[in-house]
């Protein structure tokens, strides 16, 4: 399986962009970036992922399944954002009934 910070040094690189660019373009620092890219740490910000996504040219889907052959739907970055959007749109419900 693919690594998801394999994934976006591998784009980055392939695009050109400098780990000070991509940094700079995303709002963070090179640091963060590179604790993403080494594994030891992930996005959780949508807004970043969005981003991100945006930078390096492909669909947030392709960045976050990435080759995976396990699909989209297995990812478990994917699942843990379907999670947290059900929970916003359960509390969006009883507040706009």
């Amino acid at each position: 399986m693919e690594n998801f910070g394999v994934r976006i040094r591998e784009l980055r690189k392939e695009r050109g962009i400098t780990s000070y660019e991509m940094a700079e373009r995303l709002g963070i620092s090179r640091n963060t970036l590179t604790n993403w890219e080494r594994g030891e740490k992930e996005p959780h910000a949508i807004e970043i992922l969005v981003e991100m996504a945006k930078v390096l040219q492909v669909p947030l889907e392709n960045l976050l399944a990435g080759k995976n052959s396990d699909g989209i739907e297995n990812n478990p970055v994917i699942r843990s954002l379907n999670d947290r959007v059900t929970r916003l749109e359960q509390v969006c419900r009883k507040f706009f009934k």
